[in-house]
Parts: structure tokens; sequence; C-alpha cells
């Protein structure tokens, strides 16, 4: 059973689910543009980085990325694009500085925003109100838990260049002869493999 198999069974993900997020989307379009540069705005004052919102440039990345963010939560979770763009999205968020704890401050703050959104919609319908909830929170888990890995995936990668680095530096070779090394090393296992 593929990971994303699992999840969809451990969070009970149902069809009725996707059309609430389906339904939470359109209420979404009309305010999506301000939410998205509230969440920006809130992030960069919870980071202390105020000055970076004068650089243009920055701005658009930063609104770029929340944008995908946040378009992400409401496209069809568990099918296997998804699932790469998602971890994908880890190495976006690294760019412009944000953390796996940004990531999990911009759901607490983007949970308010559309809870309020649904209670405008569904005022008289509690029930409604519970179930879009819960399905945005099924969502929200599959997401974090696929932004993680992709965060994870950069962090092991820096790592493995760091200590690559240092393995150079002590042994004077050369970024040529370890990548010559690697690959006869390779070369031998599969040749071993095959006896």
């Amino acid at each position: 059973m593929a990971w994303a198999d699992k999840v969809k069974l451990c969070v009970d993900w149902r069809e009725g689910d996707r059309e609430r997020l389906a339904q939470l989307r359109a209420w979404l379009d009309a305010e999506c543009d301000d939410i998205i540069d509230e969440l920006a705005e809130r992030l960069i004052k919870s980071n202390g980085a105020q000055s970076l919102m004068k650089n243009a440039r920055f701005t658009r990345r930063l609104h770029g990325v929340l944008r995908e963010w946040l378009d992400g939560l409401f496209e069809a979770p568990f099918d296997n694009g998804g699932v790469e763009r998602r971890r994908a999205l880890g190495q976006k968020l690294a760019d412009v500085d944000l953390t796996f704890e940004d990531v999990i401050l911009l759901e607490g703050m983007t949970r308010q925003r559309l809870f309020a959104l649904a209670q405008d919609q569904l005022d008289e319908h509690s029930l409604e109100l519970l179930s879009t909830m819960h399905a945005l929170n099924k969502a929200m888990t599959y997401d974090r838990g696929l932004i993680y890995s992709g965060c994870l995936d950069l962090h092991d990668e820096e790592l493995e260049n760091t200590l690559l680095d240092r393995f150079l530096t002590v042994t004077g070779f050369s970024p040529t002869l370890y990548e010559s090394l690697v690959e006869a090393w390779r070369w031998n296992q599969s040749r071993i493999g095959h006896r």
C-alpha cells in the first residue's frame, strides 16, 4: 500500500470531503488575494523581517509561494502528481526563508480565516460547518505530512553536502576524484550483486 493510500485510510478521507473542500474553495476565491496579503504580512512580522516587505521581488516570491501553498490545500489530495508537488513545496518555502514551523503558523492563521468564511456561508447549518472544517483538517493533516517530508529531504541534502565538503577538505580529494571513487564503488557493488 502506497504512503498516500495509508494516509487516506488513516484520516478517513471520503468523497464528501472533496465536495466540501471544493465548496470552501469557491467561497475563498473572492477573498484569496486579501488572505494571502494578510498571511504574508503576519508571517514577516512574526519573523521580525518587516524590512523584506520593501523588497518587491521578495514580496512577489513570498506571495507566489503562499498562493501555491493555499491552492494546494484544495487540490485533489492523494493523487500522485499532487504528492510530488507538495513535497517539492518544501524547497520553495526554504527559498523564501520559511521553515516548517512557519507552515504550522500558516495553517493556524488560514484555519481561522476559512472558519469565519464558512461560518458566514453556513451560519444556520452547524453540522455542515463542522463537516466542512473536518474535511479541511483532514486535508491539512495530509498536506503537512507531505511538506514535512519535503523539508526533511532538503535537510538531508544540505547535511550530505556539508559532510561531503568536510570530507573533501580533510582528505584533499577533488570533487572529480570523489565522484570517480563513488562510481567505481557502485560499479563494484553491482558486479557483486550479479554473482
